[in-house]
């Protein structure tokens, strides 16, 4: 089993929280679908990043 662990990232304010996503993924493929949708990047108006959603994939039980 594997979760995803998210890390949500505010440049701006210099504030960075991480949460643990209730889903639960049979195979790593699976949370990796999901990986993929969830991330993302915001950039103002002169290309610097502003916020961030990173997701990382863990197996179950290091949650």
């Amino acid at each position: 089993m594997f979760k995803l662990i998210i890390t949500l990232i505010n440049h701006e304010a210099g504030d960075r929280r991480e949460l643990v996503h209730n889903g639960r993924y049979n195979t790593r493929e699976s949370a990796w679908k999901d990986a993929q949708k969830m991330a993302y990047v915001h950039k103002n108006a002169g290309e610097a990043v502003t916020h961030e959603y990173i997701v990382r994939i863990v197996e179950d039980r290091n949650v």
